[in-house]
C-alpha cells in the first residue's frame, strides 16, 4: 500500500512542481492540498513531518515540496525530535522477533546443535513478546487507526492524527 502511495505522491508532486494550482498531494495517512493559498507554519510541519516519517523522500525534495530551506527543515527535525520517530516506527519489536526467528532456525539448521545460542534467541524472543507497548507499536497502531478512521470521516480523522502525533511526541519525550 505504502508503494502505492509513494508512486501517487511522486506523480502528483511533479503536478505541483509543473504549477498546477490546484494539485492534491497524497501522503502517508492525510491528503494535502497544495492551492495557492499560503501554508501556514504549522501546517508545513504536518507536512514535513509526515513526508519525512512515510517516504523516502530527501530532506531537500522535502524542502522543495514545502517551500522551505534545508537549515529549517534540520531545525524543526531536531527540534520536534523527528530522528527518533523515525526510528521508533521503523525498529519495531515484531520486526526484530522476526529477525531473531531466522537466526533461531539457523542455529536449529546447524549440523551443531548450540543449545546456549537457542535459549538466548527464544529468551530474547520471549523477552520481547511480553515487552509492555513500544512508541513503534503506538506510531504504527496510529497510523493504521487513521488511515482506516480516513475513509469514514476524513475530517474528524485529521483532528485525531493530530492528537495522535501529541500523544506519541509526548510518549517520546518520556522514553
Amino acid at each position: 500500500m505504502l508503494s502505492y502511495l509513494y508512486a501517487f505522491c511522486q506523480f502528483l508532486t511533479k503536478g505541483i512542481k509543473k504549477g498546477r494550482p490546484n494539485a492534491t498531494l497524497l501522503c502517508g495517512n492525510s491528503i494535502i492540498y497544495m492551492a495557492k493559498e499560503k501554508l501556514s507554519n504549522d501546517r508545513k510541519r504536518e507536512i514535513a513531518l509526515d513526508l519525512y516519517l512515510n517516504t523516502d523522500k530527501s530532506q531537500k525534495e522535502i524542502c522543495e515540496i514545502i517551500g522551505w530551506t534545508e537549515k529549517t527543515f534540520t531545525s524543526n527535525k531536531d527540534k520536534g525530535d523527528w530522528e527518533l520517530l523515525k526510528g521508533a516506527s521503523t525498529i519495531t519489536a515484531q520486526n526484530i522477533i522476526g529477525k531473531l526467528y531466522l537466526k533461531l532456525e539457523a542455529i536449529v539448521n546447524d549440523n551443531k546443535l548450540d543449545a546456549d545460542a537457542l535459549s538466548k534467541v527464544a529468551k530474547a524472543i520471549e523477552m520481547l513478546s511480553n515487552k509492555k507497548v513500544t512508541l513503534s507499536q503506538h506510531i504504527n497502531c496510529a497510523k493504521e487507526f487513521t488511515t482506516w478512521a480516513f475513509g469514514i470521516k476524513p475530517e474528524l480523522a485529521k483532528e485525531i492524527n493530530k492528537l495522535q502525533s501529541m500523544f506519541i511526541t509526548e510518549r517520546a519525550s518520556h522514553a
